[in-house]
């Protein structure tokens, strides 16, 4: 089931509707984990299997770690190696299937596997690593293990942020999970307030740019100008359909008086790659950091395996950037499988490396002096979107003849075309930039005059307006839901 469907608002307001008529917590978590496999199976109900395979798994190895701690190494090995199997089979079986089976088999076996064709369960992925950060962190002794099944098979599978994140951790969702809920109308309203801005972002916004966007991508022989407001498009629809996701999600959670971890801090604000990551998918970023990134830092086995020149051996530079090379792999691989988003993940390996290098070389006094992210910001901008367009343009082969074109190449129609698609990218940019400046400037001041409640409600109506005008029966879904 998808957040914009109509499906959805009728399931939500039922569960929504009896779960606070509930008298308790467990019979309210009880109640939220049938919704949770009704949403999850809506549409193909076998795929409530695979959920519960992976949430047993992890709850079970938890277990194990807990009480059999002289094989806590085996237990964790084999929970992590069967995870990142399971993901990876479901994921990349149909590019096996299609590029590499047919090298190693005759055609006819490998066209006979290729008609399984496989598609990747929604949300795989995030409720994957959502299970496998529980397991880890009871592993490493920084969270409690949890025995109530109840309470951890919700948390495995929690609908609103299940099929595509936050990721989130234990700490902040099991305990909430565990405490009383009582309803408050001031919460609820935040909720709704804040899914119904992410409705207006995905639908209003990303959704009515995305066939523009695909046509510039598609075009075979675009001009300069056609190819970077293409990805000026698509940078500024990637924004609004994931966070447009993850508010719905947010509003949802919280209307059920649960708090889900902030996803989304405005990451086209930031100055360095460092901070854009620190902004961007909050919640996956904080997961390759913890998981992937401190781990390699510290691994004796990066170290003697991975060299990067110019870094020396095994000082600190030398480690962080082995390490970040590691995420971003990790992290272009997670992607997909195609050239262009390991191209993707290598970029920001390099921008980032590039970046720490220069800061060893910038005085400490220049470091001090303010003023330098209206200089920084629109330059880390630029580079967010060369790679965007990397992230979109699945051939490389016309990556790099992009990157050769003139700026002053182009028919007439192509420049009218490319101006057309500025026009669209600033209808699309608007409304987030005056939300950036509404939510740092305005509302602290109107919050506690008399003015905020008609200048709130007017604001939720002509949200709502816009997103049922925009509907439309080929809206497309959302763009993690491919990951």
């Amino acid at each position: 089931m998808s957040f914009i469907q109509t499906d959805y608002l009728l399931f939500f307001a039922a569960v929504c509707t009896v779960y606070w008529l509930l008298p308790a917590r467990r019979f309210q978590n009880g109640f939220l984990l049938l919704g949770s496999y009704v949403f999850y199976g809506w549409l193909n109900p076998i795929l409530c299997l695979l959920l519960f395979s992976v949430t047993a798994v992890n709850y079970l190895a938890a277990r194990s770690i807990d009480s059999r701690p002289q094989s806590k190494d085996l237990v964790l090995g084999v929970t992590v190696v069967l995870s990142i199997v399971n993901l990876c089979f479901f994921k990349y079986f149909g590019w096996f299937s299609a590029d590499i089976l047919p090298k190693i088999l005759s055609a006819e076996t490998a066209s006979e596997i290729q008609l399984w064709n496989l598609a990747l369960p929604l949300g795989l992925s995030f409720y994957t690593f959502h299970n496998l950060a529980y397991t880890i962190d009871v592993y490493r002794g920084s969270f409690e293990v949890r025995k109530d099944p109840l309470d951890y098979f919700l948390y495995g599978s929690f609908f609103p942020q299940l099929v595509a994140g936050p990721v989130e951790r234990a700490s902040n969702l099991l305990p909430q999970l565990e405490a009383p809920r009582k309803f408050q109308i001031a919460q609820v309203a935040s909720g709704f307030e804040l899914a119904l801005w992410g409705a207006f972002k995905k639908i209003a916004l990303a959704d009515t740019i995305a066939p523009y966007v695909d046509l510039m991508f598609q075009h075979q022989s675009p001009s300069w100008a056609m190819v970077w407001t293409g990805a000026l498009g698509f940078t500024i629809q990637a924004l609004a359909d994931f966070s447009g996701y993850t508010d719905i999600a947010r509003g949802s959670a919280r209307m059920l008086g649960i708090e889900l971890m902030h996803n989304f801090d405005h990451p086209y604000m930031a100055a360095t790659p460092m901070e854009f990551w620190q902004r961007w998918h909050m919640s996956f970023s904080t997961w390759l950091r913890e998981y992937v990134y401190v781990p390699s830092c510290f691994s004796d086995w990066v170290r003697r395996w991975i060299t990067i020149p110019g870094t020396g051996d095994w000082g600190p530079f030398a480690n962080t950037s082995r390490a970040l090379l590691i995420t971003m792999m990790v992290s272009g691989i997670w992607h997909g499988s195609t050239a262009n988003f390991l191209l993707w993940g290598f970029y920001y390996f390099v921008i980032g490396t590039l970046y720490t290098w220069a800061m060893t070389k910038v005085p400490k006094k220049m470091k001090k002096q303010g003023g330098w992210r209206w200089i920084t910001v629109p330059v880390m901008f630029s580079f967010t979107v060369l790679g965007m367009h990397i992230f979109r343009q699945p051939s490389v082969e016309q990556l790099l003849k992009n990157l050769q074109l003139s700026p002053v190449d182009g028919s007439l129609d192509q420049w009218i075309v490319s101006s057309a698609m500025l026009g669209l990218c600033a209808y699309a940019a608007l409304p987030l930039v005056a939300a950036l400046l509404a939510e740092r400037y305005l509302i602290p001041r109107l919050k506690e005059t008399v003015w905020w409640l008609p200048v709130r409600t007017t604001s939720w109506a002509v949200m709502a307006v816009a997103v049922f005008s925009s509907v439309r029966t080929s809206a497309a879904d959302f763009i993690y839901f491919q990951f």
